[in-house]
This record gives C-alpha cells, structure tokens and sequence, in this order.
C-alpha cells in the first residue's frame, strides 16, 4: 500500500503541472499565432505551413515511443524539471530562424523535448491521487492546454506589434526557466519520493524486458478501443490549436491584431471550461449514485454533441455564430482530453508512462498526418469545408470507441490492479 502525498502537497503537483502544460501549449502554439505574420515573412504559403505543423507532431510521435519507458524508470523530478527547460531553450532558438528550412529544423527539435510533459505529468497524477480524483486532476493540468491557447494570441500578438516577431519566441520561451525555479523550491521533501522514484526499480538489466512492457500494454482489454480514442481527438485537437488563426485570417477576413486575438482567446476559452467541466461533472454524478464508469460514460457521449456542430462553421454567415459554434466544438473537446486520458491511465496500473507515451505517440502520428492533409486539402480547395466535416466524423466514431473504454472493470482486471 502506497503512502499518498499530503492533501495540498497533491493538488500543488497539479498546479505545477497545469504550469508546465500551459508553458508547453505557449510554446508550440507561438508558430500558429505567427503564421499568417510568419507567411507573408518568408513567402509560405499552406502547404508549407502545414510541413512546419506536421514535422513537429511527427518528431513528437516518435519520440513518445521512447520517452515513456525513460520516465518510468527515472527520477521524474529531474527528468521532467530538463525536459521543460529544454523544449523552452528550442522555443527561444526558434526565434533565430532565417527561413522554412530553419524553421523545419527547431519544429523537430521541439517536438522531440515537448514528448515528456503527457507521459510524466500523468504518472504524477495516477501516483499521487486517488481514482476517483484522477479525472478532476487530469483536467486541471490538461486545462493548461486551453490556458496556453487562451493567452497565446493576446501575449504573442502583443509581443509581435510591438518588438517583432522574433522577440515573441524569444520571451515566451524564457518562461521555462521561471517555471523550473519554481518546480525545484516546490517539489522537494520527503513526502514525495514516492511519486518522484522509478516504477520498477528492479528491472533494468533484465534482457527483453522493455519488449514485455510493450507486449503486455498491447494485451490490455482497454488498449485498442483507448488507442482509436487516441487517434481520433488528437487531429481534432491538432486542428483547433493550429490551423484556426490560419482560417479566420484567410476565410474570415481578419488581420493578425486586436480582434483576432479576442476571437481566439474566447474560443480556447472554452477548451478549458472543457477540461475543468469534465472532472467536476464526475464528481457530481458520482456522489449522486452513479457508478465511475457510467458517469464517464454518460460525459462522454454529452460532450460529442458540440463536437458535431463543427461540421457547420464553413456555412455560418455571420461570424459572431462561426464563433459561438467554436466555443461549443471546444467544450466538447476540452472534456473530450480529459477523459481521454483518464481512460489512458487505466490501460496499465504499472506502466503509466510507457502506456501514455504509446498512446500519444499514436495519437500524434495521426495528428501529424492529418496536419498535412488539412494544408494540402485546404491549398487545393481553397476552403476549411472538407476538414471541419472530418472534425465531426472524427467525434461520432470516437464516441462508440470512448463508450467501449469507459466499460466496467472486467473481474480480471480488478484482480490485476
């Protein structure tokens, strides 16, 4: 039986953790506010722009395969703490680009340091919170993807009037080492070891023995319908984060500027509502008599609804209604991530960060490829239709999948947990 942390000691990890994702988002997110600045630059037009958003998820992709069995056997204090200031440094670096190729280069760069921050913080929350908070907890540090989202137009923007763009790279990537000074003061004690130490400590010079974490992940009843839950919001998220500046300066008419920035900040507000939405609205339905796994369930499926409206946007005349439309669309998918990962960290109670970095390794080779197809396809069209009706396919078919994840625990699996 493991000793849990303190009671505030847990709910600070999550704090750091929303920190440390909101810095994250900040960080790849800087790209996307800048493209149609970055375009006009650098003479880039959607295809290449949809090179620089693939590259970064397929660098991404890769490296979760590796990655996940590290932070399962390091000490995820000091991995976690250089990984943050890694991907920061890159950050700063991208703000010395000279061209696309330049910017191929740190996009990849990028995507190899931001792998950690899944499979790490949701290692911490299974390791210090109990099932029934893990949801609350995973949407409180995913929400820091909507809060990155949410400021990144109105900090970067900001920074890109008034010093140039290169300087809004430089800046937000600087906050990372705010944030490890931070994360050093705060996660030290005795109270923690736990959390901090390896998950098997025991195996390491075991010959095959990373082949066998992988094979029993694979095992798990939840993997395959986790996995098609995986590859399904990851191009849905993929495509909120990135590609919406870039449809609202082409198709809607609107200068990278002031009311841009109101725009997405008001749409990624709702991603984080989302994420928040989705822990609370277990809670209530659990003190309310319903079993966990029907009430994630029943969230689930609620939050699929929204999601189907993205299909529409194209069609909204008035853009304060393509706008409410996309408020919803992230509601939906803020809640969305959250139970995604929920469901994630019941795929394999020993392996959490190797199961997530499989998950999202997968998931983010989806995204990759679905980020080149959105530049192409948009290129070719002239038009964001054909992508936004994906979007709202992609959510029907992830909802049958989520249903099937959110089952009840097989006897089997009780008695293996």
């Amino acid at each position: 039986m493991t000793r849990r942390p303190l009671l505030a000691t847990k709910w600070k990890l999550c704090g750091l953790l929303f920190l440390a994702t909101t810095l994250n988002y900040l960080d790849r997110q800087t790209l996307s506010i800048l493209a149609p600045i970055l375009q006009k630059d650098m003479n880039l037009d959607n295809q290449a722009l949809g090179w620089l958003f693939a590259v970064f998820y397929y660098a991404y992709t890769l490296s979760h395969f590796a990655v996940g069995p590290v932070l399962d056997r390091s000490h995820l204090r000091w991995a976690f703490g250089a990984a943050v200031l890694a991907w920061s440094t890159v950050s700063v670096m991208t703000g010395l680009a000279t061209g696309f190729a330049s910017l191929i280069v740190f996009r990849l760069l990028l995507g190899v340091m931001e792998s950690a921050n899944w499979p790490a913080a949701i290692r911490i929350v299974a390791r210090s919170l109990e099932p029934n908070e893990r949801a609350l907890g995973n949407g409180i540090f995913t929400s820091g993807t909507s809060v990155g989202a949410l400021i990144a137009p109105a900090v970067i923007l900001a920074i890109s009037s008034t010093l140039g763009w290169r300087w809004a790279f430089v800046l937000v990537g600087s906050l990372g080492v705010v944030w490890m000074v931070a994360w050093l003061l705060a996660t030290g004690g005795k109270e923690l070891e736990l959390v901090w130490r390896e998950s098997q400590p025991h195996q390491r010079g075991r010959s095959g023995f990373q082949l066998c974490i992988f094979t029993e992940i694979v095992k798990s009843p939840r993997f395959i319908p986790v996995l098609i839950v995986a590859i399904l919001v990851n191009p849905c998220l993929y495509f909120s984060v990135n590609w919406l500046p870039t449809y609202f300066a082409q198709h809607r008419g609107l200068a990278p500027g002031r009311q841009l920035g109101w725009i997405l900040t008001l749409i990624y507000l709702g991603l984080d509502l989302g994420n928040l939405l989705c822990g609370a609205a277990i809670l209530t339905l659990a003190r309310r008599g319903y079993a966990v796994f029907a009430a994630r369930r029943i969230v689930f499926l609620g939050a699929t609804v929204p999601l189907l409206l993205c299909a529409g946007v194209p069609f909204l005349p008035v853009l304060s209604q393509a706008v409410s439309a996309l408020v919803a669309v992230n509601i939906g998918l803020g809640i969305w991530i959250a139970m995604y990962l929920t469901m994630a960290q019941d795929v394999s109670r020993t392996h959490i960060s190797t199961t997530i970095g499989v998950l999202s390794g997968c998931g983010s080779l989806a995204g990759a490829l679905a980020m080149w197809a959105v530049g192409k396809v948009t290129h070719s069209t002239a038009s964001f239709t054909i992508p936004m009706a994906a979007f709202a396919v992609a959510a029907g078919l992830a909802a049958i999948a989520g249903c099937i994840a959110s089952r009840e625990p097989a006897r089997r699996e009780v008695m293996a947990g």
